[in-house]
């Protein structure tokens, strides 16, 4: 990407649904982000959403701690296990050697600090229980759909400032 030039692309609306449910008690800046990978980064990612719920929730609501944290073993599991198929077919297999540029760290960063910032204005005493059930309600196909999707907009992201700095 040339000097002047401005990053321009859309995450696909899911994506930003997703990110607009999730919250944070860290700064989203303050995780170590992989950047060498775009399939480790789309699989971070993918459970960052739903690792900021459950830290964010643990702290406020500390009863539930306990079954945030079974439930974010379990979602780990699955989303490892999904990606691994995922990653075996032609349309993902490559995003494993492709390095994620910073324009794409730094888009989802703001995204998730974004996020945080407007989740945590909200009532976690009422918010947090709703959040664990519908964590715990995710079967293995939306877990495929979600993780798809963010594999999916993370590649065309690359491919845009692909195109873009080739020019």
């Amino acid at each position: 990407m040339s000097g002047g030039k401005s990053l321009n692309f859309k995450i696909p609306a899911i994506i930003a649904l997703a990110m607009v449910l999730t919250t944070s008690v860290a700064s989203a800046a303050e995780v170590v982000w992989p950047k060498d990978s775009a399939s480790d980064f789309s699989i971070f990612v993918t459970l960052l959403r739903f690792r900021i719920n459950a830290d964010h929730c643990s702290a406020k609501v500390p009863e539930l701690k306990p079954r945030f944290e079974s439930l974010m073993e379990d979602l780990d599991t699955h989303v490892q296990r999904i990606a691994k198929g995922l990653l075996a077919s032609d349309v993902f297999k490559d995003m494993k050697d492709k390095a994620v540029p910073v324009e794409i760290v730094d888009a989802f960063k703001d995204s998730f600090d974004d996020t945080k910032h407007n989740f945590e204005r909200r009532d976690a005493t009422s918010i947090c229980p709703q959040t664990l059930q519908d964590l715990g309600e995710m079967d293995d196909e939306s877990l495929k759909s979600g993780l798809t999707e963010i594999l999916t907009a993370v590649q065309v992201m690359i491919r845009n400032l692909e195109k873009e700095s080739a020019r």
